[in-house]
């Protein structure tokens, strides 16, 4: 049996299983949601029975109010008894439309509740109509509207006895559902953890122990002992991946080096590229700023630059551009970085200063070192700089501001012939082109 095989067999059946139970328990928690949903349901009906008859005693208390003081503030309770008892009436009405025992319950609650709105209603219209306080106190001595409401608090009561059951009822189901997750869940609990214990054992005979005798045949090549690739693994896919991993890696490994080198530097000159100049120029800023130091960066820009390109050529300008990298990497000292930005466009990026007699040392290097003429085409060519300096964190903190800063210091220089540098400063932003 191939590994291929023993490796999609173990992964289905480690995804079947997964499947199933999760399935298997969302189907049981659905189960139990619902079960719960019943359980608040129930809970809910036997509120609004409560609610009912405490707005029946709402009407009864302030009709009795009314009729002892005459005083009409006592029916704001009756009229929102009233009305609380008719809404709360038509939600049970709607929450028991399962239950067909207690719709006829509401039904009877509905034909006493009318009886005793009646009743209420008359008592209240023969005092505030008719100022008839004996008719009104007469028809209430009849006890009649007592009979309604012993009636109502019978009915109400049957009603909440079965809602109580009920409410037992749908409470053991939660319980029992509940109960049933848990089962399930140890039962999860175990099964996961045979299949683990299965695929350890699986793994450590078809991948760990050939990466040990791999290992064991990596310290045999560093001894110099000969190995062949039988010394690695059986025969099957397992020894034919990693032998061909010895291979591929290597290849891999010189490739990435060389598309890292080509991302990260400038194809001409071999200086760093602009990518890596935005990296180096923020870690630069941090460094000055734990160490206390400052940073200098230098924008440089050849002058006539184009002139010499489309006079003498292409090439020629290529000779020149590689010619002033070459110098310039040979003017900074080891620690400092030289990017290619541009067409003709360097930047210098010189770390650890304290004074600014560092950089204008430094300046002048760059300048001499590009003062010897390059030979182009048998003929001596002058290659001309115009350089802008900002410091931070003197001109900025920022990496970004840093850069152009150098650059509009490096387009203030191209203006003075008999300088080829300019420090950045503030007043340069008033008169600075647009960059």
């Amino acid at each position: 049996m191939s590994l291929r095989f023993k490796l999609i067999f173990l992964i289905s059946l480690l995804f079947i299983t997964a499947i199933g139970n999760s399935l298997f328990t969302f189907q049981l928690k659905t189960n139990e949601d619902d079960k719960l949903i019943w359980v608040n349901h129930t809970h809910e009906v036997i509120f609004q029975s409560e609610r009912l008859l405490s707005s029946l005693k709402d009407t009864e208390t302030g009709q009795r109010g009314f009729l002892l003081t005459d005083d009409s503030a006592y029916l704001n309770p009756y009229h929102a008894g009233l009305s609380i008892a008719k809404d709360t009436l038509e939600k049970l009405k709607v929450l028991t439309t399962d239950n067909h025992q207690q719709q006829i319950r509401l039904e009877k609650i509905e034909e006493m509740m009318n009886l005793k709105f009646t009743e209420l209603a008359k008592t209240i219209k023969l005092l505030h109509n008719d100022g008839n306080i004996s008719e009104a106190l007469k028809l209430v001595k009849e006890n009649n509207g007592k009979h309604y409401m012993d009636n109502i608090r019978s009915l109400l009561s049957k009603f909440e006895n079965e809602e109580m059951i009920l409410l037992e009822q749908r409470k053991g189901d939660f319980k029992a559902s509940r109960a049933q997750i848990d089962i399930l869940v140890i039962v999860q609990l175990i099964i996961f953890i045979f299949l683990a214990i299965f695929t350890f054992l699986f793994l450590n005979k078809n991948l760990f122990q050939p990466l040990n005798l791999l290992l064991s045949s990596t310290k045999k090549t560093e001894e110099g002992k000969p190995l062949d690739y039988t010394d690695i693994v059986s025969h099957d896919e397992m020894g034919y991946l990693l032998s061909r991993f010895f291979t591929m890696s290597e290849t891999i490994h010189i490739r990435t080096k060389v598309l890292d080198h080509k991302a990260h530097h400038d194809g001409l000159t071999g200086l760093k590229n602009r990518s890596k100049m935005d990296i180096e120029i923020e870690n630069a800023i941090n460094e000055s700023t734990e160490s206390n130091t400052k940073l200098a960066l230098f924008f440089i820009d050849l002058n006539d630059f184009k002139v010499l390109n489309d006079t003498l050529g292409h090439d020629a300008g290529d000779a020149i551009l590689k010619e002033t990298a070459v110098r310039l990497k040979a003017a900074v000292r080891s620690d400092d970085s030289v990017f290619r930005v541009g067409g003709d466009e360097f930047v210098v990026l010189i770390k650890h200063i304290k004074t600014l007699v560092e950089v204008e040392s430094i300046a002048e290097k760059i300048l001499k070192a590009t003062d010897l003429p390059v030979m182009i085409q048998g003929q001596p060519t002058k290659i001309s700089l115009s350089i802008g300096i900002a410091i931070s964190p003197d001109d900025s903190e920022n990496s970004i501001e840093i850069v152009k800063f150098s650059d509009i210091a490096m387009y203030e220089a191209k203006g003075y012939k008999d300088t080829h540098y300019k420090f950045f400063n503030r007043n340069m932003l008033n008169r600075a082109p647009d960059v």
